[in-house]
């Protein structure tokens, strides 16, 4: 059996519908997974039914942005039982209200950096919006530059159109999480510039995304080892957005198995 606990839909910045993303997972031969939309449970509610049907194994989950050390601190959340997600669910809400403010004014910050006057027409509709999103818009709307060029030179951290996406401390999601019924894992570690993961692990996380496409193999191993340590389990997840994205990995890249997928689910009750 294999697991890909990390992957996102249409309810926030992925390219495939939840029914899309479900046969993916099927076409790759995974027995288990989850979708971890952006500040968004929805798509994850979605997929229970779709998934029984498919003879799939669905861990419920989110993907929450929070900030901590002057850098964004990505937490996802799973849900082994839905009796207490309504003390999350009003959060969640107010979170993507902040972000549709955030959109506009990365608009305005591109317009007048850049003189790119995007039109907001789509992302207004969108459940979630992120920055991935607005890259593809910018793309969409025939401004001549790829995802890489925009996160690069426009909207990635530090740039002139940078907005962080929340001043959330990652504490309280990490605490709302844990409120809700779901299990704090600490999202691609290897991505955090200026925070060690010892800091993370102090607040009360029980899991790390050890295994990760952007991750060498000797940093899996010191994740795994950090994991083992501190005694943590570990998960593993592609961060699927959409197909060859230079950013993330396709639907099955990154996987759990063996002694750690039965340690997960063990510590979710899922065995």
């Amino acid at each position: 059996m294999r697991g890909d606990f990390h992957m996102h839909s249409t309810h926030s910045d992925g390219k495939l519908t939840v029914e899309e993303v479900i046969q993916e997972v099927k076409n790759k031969g995974l027995s288990w997974f989850s979708i971890t939309d952006h500040d968004n449970l929805d798509g994850s509610l979605n997929a229970i039914e779709l998934a029984n049907k498919n003879g799939l194994n669905l861990i419920v989950g989110l993907e929450l942005s929070t900030f901590y050390n002057n850098e964004s601190i990505h937490v996802l959340g799973y849900f082994p039982t839905l009796d207490k997600i309504h003390f999350i669910n009003s959060f969640l809400h107010d979170m993507r209200v902040k972000r549709k403010k955030r959109a506009f004014d990365i608009k305005d910050k591109l317009f007048q950096h850049f003189n790119i006057d995007l039109n907001m027409e789509r992302l207004e509709k969108m459940p979630t919006i992120t920055r991935a999103s607005i890259s593809s818009e910018i793309i969409r709307q025939g401004y001549p530059y790829t995802k890489k060029e925009i996160f690069e030179r426009f909207i990635g951290a530090d740039c002139p159109a940078y907005i962080p996406s929340t001043n959330i401390s990652t504490q309280i999601g990490i605490d709302i999480i844990k409120k809700a019924g779901g299990y704090p894992v600490i999202a691609h570690p290897v991505l955090y510039k200026k925070t060690k993961i010892t800091e993370l692990i102090k607040m009360g996380i029980t899991g790390i995304e050890a295994i990760y496409p952007a991750n060498s193999s000797s940093e899996t191993l010191y994740y795994k080892k950090i994991a083992k340590d501190e005694n943590l389990f570990i998960t593993a997840g592609s961060d699927f957005h959409d197909f060859d994205d230079y950013k993330h990995g396709n639907i099955g890249d990154c996987y759990l198995e063996g002694e750690d997928l039965k340690v997960f689910l063990e510590k979710l009750g899922k065995s």
